[in-house]
């Protein structure tokens, strides 16, 4: 039922709460697992022309590198319980749109997500990303809550 499982991430302690969820749900169903983390064009667009060098792009790209890298970290430590294809992506944009986008473009089947990340104030003033994501997604969105215990 499930081929293609896309677990986004912010490198937030929150969003490793989904990981466990996506892989027992990936290893039941044979499915691939993508981790997606979005670098936030909002934060992109806020700085001036000079801080958009090569050293503000490099930036941006090592901790897209980070939060991928603890993922697969998890991962790698439950690989004795659950054997899963894992790729990875790493895309700028607005963080619910871009789940969106590749949700459709890659074929998804699910989204495992938490329900909060790091940006907690963006919850109240704008809507989280989680709930724009269920509210637009075409595909099933599990959500784990933020205050579940992470193993």
């Amino acid at each position: 039922m499930y081929k293609k499982i896309l677990l986004p991430t912010d490198g937030s302690k929150n969003s490793e709460s989904a990981i466990i969820h996506a892989l027992t749900i990936a290893s039941d169903e044979h499915a691939e697992i993508i981790i997606l983390n979005v670098v936030d064009s909002k934060h992109l667009s806020s700085l001036p022309d000079e801080a958009l060098d090569k050293d503000a792009n490099a930036i941006f790209e090592k901790h897209s590198e980070k939060a991928i890298s603890r993922v697969k970290e998890i991962i790698k430590e439950n690989e004795d319980k659950f054997n899963v294809k894992v790729s990875t992506l790493s895309l700028e944009g607005n963080p619910s749109e871009v789940i969106l986008k590749v949700c459709e473009k890659d074929d998804i089947d699910m989204v495992v997500m938490a329900n909060s990340g790091k940006h907690m104030v963006d919850r109240f003033l704008l809507g989280s990303v989680t709930e724009k994501t269920i509210r637009q997604s075409p595909v099933p969105v599990l959500i784990i809550p933020a205050n579940k215990n992470r193993k």
